[in-house]
């Protein structure tokens, strides 16, 4: 089956909103590191109940420096503008998809009584 045979709603949020002063006496912000997750919900192309998420984060730097209040009262544009420039949508929106139908892990698999199998490496 095609990633197109499922159903369901992709959201963003940024999660990481981290600015760095330029130095201890903190006279300017000099980067701030923007991370952005991308999340579905819906269902596979076999009808089952799917969520699968990624993340992504990056940093960018600010010449001349900007003030806390500038960073505090742009960062909307400045975050949106950052993810656009790179590309976050659709590398992201792409990997979460490619994700949707991918084989899923045996959380029931019954391991023996006695814990996890003994390894037994060669002898030298």
């Amino acid at each position: 089956m095609s990633h197109q045979d499922f159903s369901g709603d992709y959201t963003y949020n940024f999660v990481r909103l981290d600015p760095e002063w330029n130095n201890s006496l903190k006279t300017g912000i000099s980067s701030l590191v923007i991370g952005l997750t991308c999340t579905y919900s819906g269902t596979d192309s076999y009808g089952c109940e799917c969520i699968e998420s990624q993340y992504v984060d990056g940093s960018t730097g600010f010449s001349p420096l900007i003030t806390s209040d500038y960073l505090s009262g742009n960062i909307e544009e400045i975050s949106n503008s950052y993810a656009s420039g790179n590309n976050w949508w659709y590398s992201l929106k792409s990997s979460v998809s490619g994700r949707i139908d991918h084989p899923v892990t045996d959380t029931t698999f019954p391991f023996p009584e006695s814990g996890n199998p003994v390894p037994h490496p060669p002898e030298d």
